[in-house]
């Protein structure tokens, strides 16, 4: 049977964990913003599509596992070599992760399900490591382009709908916005890519000063970096 969403997505197998000096860029400014006071030992990626993040790990000799709802993913992961688990269930017994990334997983998850989800990753994350998480960005009209160009996005998450499901799980966000322009295309740092940057930072603060009172991120995406409430 045909697998359209892979197919879809032109996701293509021979391509499984291949990452491109472009997303490793951006990867690079996701671990930076993580704050890990040391290298990660044990990295969980929930949703790891064709395994771009898992492929960046290895490059770094980081041990990378990864969950998967989709089998055809999880064949080419296993075939990859990579650790993968089935279900969030299967992490019972597990030891803990210092690193756990779910980039544009949440908004597939039903609404009534997403505090069991990352009450279950929070136990399964180290008390000094740091979770990774990206959506589209619902305080941006441009990010109704990503949240609505996929049938299987069931929630919309503002920053502060957001905040309020991690808090819910005992999770506080301490870190909250998207890449510079150039980490985002993957581009390197140049004239051009920096006068960018600063034309959108500006446009963000007008925009947001017009309508809000305060500055907001209008980047498609929302990127947030959260860690453990201590008990």
């Amino acid at each position: 049977m045909t697998d359209t969403y892979t197919d879809w997505k032109h996701w293509e197998a021979a391509r499984f964990g291949h990452c491109p000096r472009s997303d490793a860029r951006y990867f690079d400014w996701c671990i930076e913003q993580a704050g890990l006071s040391q290298p990660p030992k044990r990295i969980l990626e929930l949703g790891f599509g064709n395994g771009q993040f898992l492929g960046y790990c290895r490059e770094h000799a980081w041990a990378a596992s990864g969950i998967e709802t989709n089998a055809t993913l999880r064949e080419r992961a296993s075939a990859a070599g990579f650790q993968v688990f089935e279900s969030l269930e299967a992490l019972e017994g597990e030891p803990v992760f210092d690193l756990i990334a779910a980039f544009d997983v949440l908004e597939h998850i039903p609404s009534d399900a997403v505090d069991q989800v990352l009450s279950t990753l929070r136990r399964s994350l180290s008390s000094q490591g740091a979770m990774l998480l990206r959506v589209p960005n619902g305080d941006s009209p441009f990010g109704r382009a990503y949240q609505h160009g996929d049938r299987t996005h069931l929630v919309a998450y503002g920053s502060e709908k957001l905040r309020q499901v991690c808090l819910a799980a005992r999770l506080r966000i301490v870190h909250a916005g998207e890449a510079p322009w150039n980490r985002q295309q993957g581009q390197p740092r140049t004239a051009k890519t920096f006068l960018r940057s600063l034309l959108k930072r500006a446009l963000d603060r007008l925009i947001g000063f017009a309508y809000f009172g305060y500055h907001t991120d209008l980047s498609p995406n929302l990127f947030a970096v959260v860690k453990p409430i201590a008990e």
